[in-house]
């Protein structure tokens, strides 16, 4: 027989080890990596880096002469003209023609030369814009986390009040029985613990939503089991209000993704006006031909006699000028320069809405830090007076709805610590993030 139930035994040990070892413990710096290894807009916000860079080296080649070559041949019957005398001929022949040509654009208002820069700009946008994305993915994720911690902390407070309440429906139950109290204090005491448990249910489910949004931003399998490391416990400080700070707020404003776009596309704009210019400038060209034919019409030469005789060289040169457009390249030499006033609103307004999110960010994380205070110390006097009527309750002092009361101030008192420990951790990150750029929850 003991052997029989030391084998269920290990077996039952088996099968809980290999369930908690197909859960996946992570941190919130575990949660980063993952995200930024497996996220989807992120893998296309690197594609497109890709193809900016790409696009950069072709535009750097446009600088190169363009070079072609070709090769002929030609079945001939009949009246036709003899490639080697130039004159006409009446008989079957076979004639062959190769050329290698060459062109060099040598000036064309520097718009390669402008174009290569606006593509240098544009690899500078997508590299932000992954910053940018990282970022977002970032405050996404810590928003997520450190709703599943406080969800997870009111989960474990929840147990603690159910069982609470199962001990106080013994006590008073007994006292029932022995005729001290009516049942209809039972009954308060039985609603009091169901509603605890509807609460508790809630509270997990809202837990799986908040974990199932955490899985699909990290990419993971939505059947994986994962649970969230809690960051260490640390004392909380106000930090220095920075919101008057010109300087402070300028240089969160200048290493911010979302203003570099706009600052990087103004300068595009600005090199677009360039370009537009560009057109209105003469372009000059260069070519360089080289050639020969073989015809079998001549039996008294061979292939490289007759090659080399018809060797032909040719250098030639052209210049374009643009005389009129009917107004094209005026107008989008107009639509240019307004193009650029745009981006220069759109970099102030870029500047003026960051200005005022880190602001808020500044006073968000300070009313945090005073709403954990004072709900620290409500919590603490709520926890002596639920702790003392409960020993009075015990006592038969004092009645169940007095004690219930005092427990529901209690299990508010805690709720809100619970709710503001996490807000401030969250609200003091993502403050700290804006003035660095690194996000560290802690």
């Amino acid at each position: 027989m003991k052997e029989y139930l030391k084998f269920w035994y290990s077996l039952l040990g088996l099968l809980f080890c290999s369930t908690v070892s197909s859960q996946k413990l992570l941190t919130f710096e575990d949660c980063i990596s993952i995200a930024l290894e497996n996220n989807l807009v992120l893998k296309n916000a690197h594609v497109n880096e890709q193809i900016a860079a790409y696009q950069l080296s072709n535009s750097k080649t446009k600088l190169l002469p363009s070079i072609s070559a070709s090769v002929g041949n030609n079945y001939s019957w009949g009246r036709g003209v003899d490639p080697n005398t130039n004159s006409y001929i009446n008989q079957q022949f076979k004639s062959y023609s190769g050329n290698v040509g060459s062109n060099l654009m040598l000036f064309n208002g520097f718009s390669n030369i402008i174009a290569i820069k606006i593509a240098k700009q544009e690899v500078e946008v997508n590299k932000t814009t992954m910053q940018k994305i990282k970022n977002e993915i970032t405050i996404d994720i810590a928003s997520k986390f450190t709703n599943a911690l406080y969800l997870q902390e009111m989960i474990k407070s929840n147990e603690d009040q159910i069982k609470s309440s199962a001990k106080q429906l013994e006590l008073v139950q007994l006292k029932f029985e022995q005729g001290y109290i009516p049942e209809s204090e039972v009954f308060k005491i039985k609603s009091q613990k169901a509603s605890e448990e509807l609460t508790f249910v809630n509270n997990k489910n809202l837990l799986s939503i908040n974990l199932l949004d955490i899985k699909q931003l990290l990419n993971l399998p939505l059947e994986e089991e994962i649970i969230l490391v809690s960051p260490k416990e640390k004392l909380f400080s106000k930090i220095e209000n920075h919101s008057t700070d010109t300087d402070m707020i300028d240089h969160a404003v200048s290493i911010n993704p979302s203003y570099l776009i706009t600052k990087i596309n103004e300068q595009k704009a600005k090199l677009n006006i360039a370009s537009t210019k560009s057109s209105i400038y003469p372009t000059i060209n260069s070519g360089f031909n080289l050639g020969s034919t073989y015809t079998n019409s001549n039996p008294f030469q061979n292939f490289r006699d007759q090659v080399n005789n018809n060797l032909s060289y040719g250098l030639s040169f052209s210049i374009s000028i643009p005389v009129f457009s009917q107004l094209n390249n005026y107008y989008k030499i107009k639509e240019s320069k307004l193009s650029y006033e745009k981006s220069k609103n759109d970099t102030q307004i870029e500047r003026n809405r960051l200005s005022k999110v880190i602001i808020q960010a500044i006073n968000d994380a300070n009313a945090s830090f005073t709403k954990y205070e004072s709900s620290l110390l409500s919590y603490e006097f709520s926890q002596k007076s639920y702790e003392a009527d409960l020993l009075k309750f015990d006592l038969g002092k004092i009645s169940v709805n007095e004690l219930l009361l005092t427990k529901n101030n209690f299990v508010n008192a805690q709720s809100q610590l619970i709710q503001a420990k996490y807000e401030l951790l969250y609200n003091q990150s993502v403050t700290n993030f804006y003035m660095s750029n690194t996000f560290r929850l802690e």
